[in-house]
């Protein structure tokens, strides 16, 4: 069996799928990744099918066609909308198909916020998986509005979407929302933390040692020196924090207390001894910290972040701040507070009990088999 593997392209929209893809391969099956050509190395061993433009060129281009909207202020969703469903498809459609074809797909694996990959399926008429990449798809309004721009796009070609054949989910049900009820075609799955191909050796903590992050997307240098900032006031902690892929930042710092790394994947910065993140709350930084039982404070900005950052703090695993500079207070708050390193301890026995990914895929296997 041949599976194409489709992901928006951005860090933390494709690395969750690669333990499967490679659960594929282990299998006997053959997996690729529609992956633009900047991101290749990040599916490791896998054949990566060369698919449409980066991240950059295409919000380049989805800013020229919106006017250089902010993709962070969600009182207008059209300029998200427009990224998902507009520009990347009309940049990234046509090659997607024409390798899919070369490939001889038999199924495809879309993530949650994909639009390529389900059009494929479509016009291939193939088996579409679903891969979410933490809650469902947020804000609510995006659906609609991605739904309204694919609509033409789906039509001019004749297509007609396919509805999924199953959905691969890495959040625990400690960070669902209360009263939710998993879909019937439902599977989880352990998420794996990406660790990369060489391990990262890291000075030892002078103390309790707080990483502060805003993951692969936020890339806003000024935000980062202020959490990092109020933190580092608390004195006795240890501050690594992690330069995103794209922030033209200098690493050295003068304070003993502050350590800059550039991009370092989060399975070395979490074996630093952390007692403590500060992110902006992408799914795949709170899906990690949870994963190794680390308590959170979070400042959350744009798409499904907000979200993340409720689910967390009602899960009593971390807390929620509405500016930069009462991190300091949270960091120590959640410090002196075991409760909270409690609580993630509970939501990372979850994720241990989720089938890993080699049991996920056996169990696709299985059905399409019966």
């Amino acid at each position: 069996m041949r599976v194409l593997f489709t992901a928006v392209p951005i860090h933390g929209h494709l690395l969750p799928l690669v333990p499967l893809a490679e659960a594929v391969t282990a299998a006997g099956d053959e997996a690729a990744v529609a992956v633009p050509p900047a991101l290749a190395h990040l599916v490791g061993d896998l054949p990566a099918l060369a698919v449409g433009p980066d991240i950059a060129a295409l919000l380049a281009e989805n800013d020229r066609r919106t006017g250089g909207a902010d993709l962070a202020d969600l009182s207008d969703i059209f300029p998200v909308a427009s990224l998902f469903a507009g520009t990347r498809v009309d940049l990234a459609f046509d090659e997607a198909l024409a390798q899919a074809r070369d490939f001889g797909a038999d199924v495809v694996v879309a993530d949650d916020y994909d639009t390529i990959g389900p059009m494929v399926a479509a016009a291939l008429r193939l088996p579409l998986v679903r891969h979410a990449i933490g809650l469902p798809v947020a804000p609510p309004p995006l659906v609609p509005a991605m739904a309204a721009l694919l609509a033409p796009r789906y039509a001019e070609r004749g297509l007609a979407p396919v509805d999924r054949v199953a959905l691969v989910d890495p959040w625990p049900p400690a960070l669902h929302s209360p009263g939710w009820s998993p879909p019937a075609d439902r599977l989880p799955i352990r998420p794996r933390t990406y660790a990369g191909p060489v391990p990262v050796r890291l000075p030892p903590p002078r103390g309790p040692r707080v990483l502060v992050t805003l993951g692969t997307v936020l890339l806003d240098g000024a935000l980062l020196d202020a959490l990092v900032d109020a933190v580092a006031a608390l004195g006795d902690v240890d501050v690594l924090a992690a330069v995103p892929p794209g922030v033209e930042r200098t690493l050295a710092d003068s304070r003993p207390n502050v350590h800059f790394v550039g991009f370092v994947p989060m399975a070395g910065l979490l074996a630093a001894g952390i007692s403590v993140v500060v992110a902006a709350g992408g799914a795949g930084t709170v899906l990690a910290a949870m994963s190794e039982g680390i308590p959170m404070v979070l400042w959350p900005k744009g798409a499904e972040k907000p979200m993340n950052a409720e689910r967390v703090a009602s899960a009593g695993a971390g807390v929620v701040v509405d500016d930069p500079a009462r991190s300091a207070g949270a960091v120590r708050h959640v410090l002196d507070d075991p409760s909270y390193r409690a609580a993630a301890a509970r939501v990372a026995e979850q994720i241990r009990a989720a089938p890993d990914a080699s049991e996920v895929w056996a169990t696709l296997r299985d059905r399409w088999r019966r």
